[in-house]
């Protein structure tokens, strides 16, 4: 039979895992929306937002609720006509069933024929569902986007 230490420090070890499983289960959501950038994959942001998750982009776009999430992707080849998105130093802070984080980027468009490099700070908010993690809401801070001369 085991001792109230080693219970405790199974529990202890147990929300450890937990925590550290949330983490990687909320990164997978950052690693996803990339790819799906990336590849053209528009219609699955649905997969990754809660049903009235946000994404907030200042003064070039607000929207939400999954359908609007994935008709303004969905309206991203009307706009650019390449883009690659490469994500930097995600962190995450997991609160119970809640948690926050914040990464950077920087992306590679094509634009009316010319390239753009951008950089940017995506801070979010995250909420377990009955699917799992979701991405609650997104605020975009470009920090640049300047033409490649050369």
């Amino acid at each position: 039979m085991a001792n109230a230490s080693e219970d405790l420090s199974l529990a202890a070890l147990h929300a450890r895992l937990r925590r550290l499983e949330d983490i990687e289960d909320i990164r997978d959501l950052r690693r996803c929306y990339h790819w799906f950038i990336n590849d053209a994959l528009f219609e699955r942001m649905a997969e990754i937002y809660t049903a009235d998750g946000i994404v907030d982009m200042g003064p070039l776009v607000h929207v939400q609720g999954t359908r609007a999430i994935v008709d303004f992707y969905l309206s991203v080849p009307r706009n650019v006509d390449f883009v690659i998105q490469y994500i930097h130093n995600h962190i995450v802070e997991v609160d119970g069933d809640v948690a926050t984080g914040l990464s950077y980027f920087d992306a590679r468009y094509a634009q009316d024929g010319e390239s753009v490099i951008v950089a940017a700070r995506l801070d979010e908010r995250y909420r377990r569902t009955a699917d799992g993690w979701r991405i609650a809401e997104t605020l975009v801070h470009v920090y640049f986007g300047v033409p490649v001369t050369k």
